[in-house]
């Protein structure tokens, strides 16, 4: 298959992320940026090129993709109009064209999902570290300002990319890069982050991930795995949903970047105490709870089934996982057979229901482990750094996954058990919603100025 790196290539060992304001709106200086870090990574990526170790580049996988924000096109979200609300559920009515305010491109229009991130109890998580910053409950209306708040420190114009399997490597395109930030005046939206992949696959609870991640398909069914990742979408149309909703026919061969930091608590997850109660009323405790949670066993990676705690053989897509707890993470991201809904998710009315095929919500994810360490008290910080691809965020990728299935109480009548609040274990912290545009020639982002 002709992979994209970045997206369908294997996920990297090392991963920098740097999201990045622009404080100007020149249209020649903002192409004279995005040229000055395309002529960075072409230097830097030489096939050619030869490190130290006497290796050429091309063994370490090195790889800078240039992600847009809704901020790039709109400007700061405190100067944005209010967006019209986005149902999760499709079909869902149809997404206002908008057009980019800044950098002179009158021509184009906004990529059709690029939106405020909007994940069901973000807002939860940003009212309980108010109020621990405040030592009081907070108002509704400080609740709300807080979080709006952090929406807006999330976004940025640009996310730079860099990933590689070499740590050294992704740290010196950094710094090459870097040059370029200062030379041109940009800012950095938040602190670097980076991130580095385990050496046996597991992430920082002891589990493998992902173990299945369309990677089958990739190789056995490359038009639908590119259908499912990459514009036009819908391909073909969802019923109900005007055959207008498109994107630009210019952006197609792009997609969707989802950015989300979440912070670990190992010790509550790896705790003896640590327990789930299942749909059904059945409380589980300790391994035995954390296998249920996630839906595989912690050794084997292979998949628990959820009548009779057997571990299942490996089938083509990871279509085993329809088998496991019908709460366990695994299956509650990918939905298992259709399934009815019960309200009120537009188009539904409150007691109505609906079958959806789960087959068309599909991401492909990345992302990896991360850790900090306090210089001043000595305490470890863990998390993880989860990254998807996807050709429609709100209906048929992450904010539909978040929202309707592992934060749903009417879904499989229960949270997932990593993300549920209550549980205590994974908290979002930062995060935001990208537009990769499609390989360019030039520069990246030379769709929206050509």
């Amino acid at each position: 298959m002709n992979l994209r790196p970045g997206i369908d290539t294997p996920p990297p060992k090392h991963l920098i992320l740097v999201k990045l304001n622009a404080p100007f709106d020149d249209r020649e200086k903002m192409i004279e940026v995005l040229k000055s870090i395309e002529e960075v990574r072409r230097e830097a990526v030489h096939p050619e090129r030869r490190h130290e170790d006497g290796g050429v580049i091309d063994d370490w996988a090195l790889n800078l993709l240039v992600a847009f924000g809704l901020r790039f096109f709109l400007g700061p979200l405190e100067e944005r109009p209010p967006e019209e609300p986005v149902p999760n559920f499709p079909p869902g009515g149809v997404f206002t064209t908008r057009h980019p305010s800044r950098f002179g491109m009158e021509k184009r229009q906004v990529p059709l999902y690029l939106r405020t991130m909007n994940a069901a109890a973000d807002d939860v998580f940003v009212k309980r570290r108010l109020a621990a910053s405040l030592d009081r409950e907070p108002s509704d209306e400080e609740a709300q300002a807080a979080y709006r708040q952090w929406l807006a420190d999330c976004e940025s114009d640009l996310l730079l990319y860099i990933e590689g399997n070499h740590r050294f490597l992704c740290v010196d395109l950094w710094d090459r890069l870097h040059k370029v930030v200062e030379a041109h005046g940009l800012e950095l939206a938040c602190p670097i982050d980076e991130s580095y992949g385990s050496e046996d696959g597991r992430d920082l609870i002891g589990w493998y991930d992902p173990v299945s991640n369309m990677d089958d398909l990739i190789e056995s069914d490359p038009a639908y795995y590119r259908r499912k990742i990459y514009l036009p979408h819908p391909a073909p149309g969802y019923p109900g949903e005007a055959e207008t909703n498109r994107d630009e026919l210019r952006y197609n061969g792009g997609t969707y970047l989802v950015h989300r930091k979440y912070v670990e608590d190992l010790d509550r997850w790896g705790a003896d105490e640590f327990q789930i109660t299942d749909n059904f009323g059945c409380t589980y405790h300790g391994e035995e709870a954390r296998a249920r949670a996630i839906g595989r066993d912690r050794e084997s990676g292979r998949v628990v089934c959820g009548s009779s705690g057997r571990l299942l053989e490996k089938e083509k897509d990871a279509a085993e996982a329809h088998l496991a707890p019908l709460d366990s993470h695994i299956l509650q991201v990918r939905g298992g057979n259709p399934a009815p809904f019960k309200g009120p998710f537009p188009p539904l009315k409150p007691g109505e229901t609906n079958v959806f095929n789960i087959q068309d919500v599909r991401i492909r994810r990345r992302g990896g482990n991360w850790r900090t360490i306090d210089p001043e008290t000595g305490k470890t910080t863990y998390g993880l750094h989860f990254i998807s691809f996807q050709n429609n965020i709100q209906q048929t990728g992450f904010e539909f996954i978040q929202n309707i299935w592992l934060l749903n109480p009417l879904f499989r009548l229960n949270h997932d058990h990593l993300l549920d609040p209550e549980k205590g274990i994974a908290e979002p912290v930062a995060g935001g919603y990208y537009f990769v545009p499609p390989e360019h020639r030039n520069f990246p982002g030379e769709v929206f100025f050509e």
